[in-house]
């Protein structure tokens, strides 16, 4: 199944990762929420939700990979879509209404960052729910928690 997912993430308090050759980035305590490409199936989000129960990643490869052993897993959205270019719309349309962490998970997209934060959880998710019928991109509730 091809699609686009948005990982829900906490970090509980404030903390300087280094996100590969990004360097140093200063984390608030916030939620966040992570859109990605599932656009080779979705053992991508299946991947990244099993690194989040286990802690940590073993081989490092995208940025969210480094942030995820202070991250707390929180959920996910996914949207079953064969059209790649809807991911970076997705990002484009929240970063207009939510703050980013400048360039993260983008260095191949147009959207300023693929990685969004907000204070309140109900609040996060609203925007994404805003952001997924402004696209026209359906949320799957039937797919089983990976």
């Amino acid at each position: 199944m091809k699609g686009i997912y948005v990982l829900l993430l906490k970090i509980e308090k404030e903390k300087n990762i280094k996100v590969g050759n990004m360097g140093e980035i200063t984390f608030e305590k916030a939620y966040y929420a992570y859109v990605g490409s599932a656009m080779s199936g979705i053992h991508r989000l299946k991947r990244h939700i099993k690194n989040l129960k286990k802690g940590n990643v073993k081989n490092k490869h995208w940025h969210i990979d480094f942030i995820i052993p202070y991250c707390r897993f929180k959920g996910w959205f996914f949207t079953e879509c064969s059209n790649p270019g809807k991911e970076k719309d997705l990002a484009i349309f929240l970063s207009k209404k939510l703050d980013y962490v400048e360039g993260f998970g983008a260095s191949d997209s147009p959207a300023p960052s693929h990685l969004f934060k907000e204070s309140n959880f109900k609040r996060l998710k609203n925007k994404l729910t805003e952001a997924f019928k402004a696209e026209n991109l359906k949320i799957n509730t039937k797919i089983k928690y990976p």
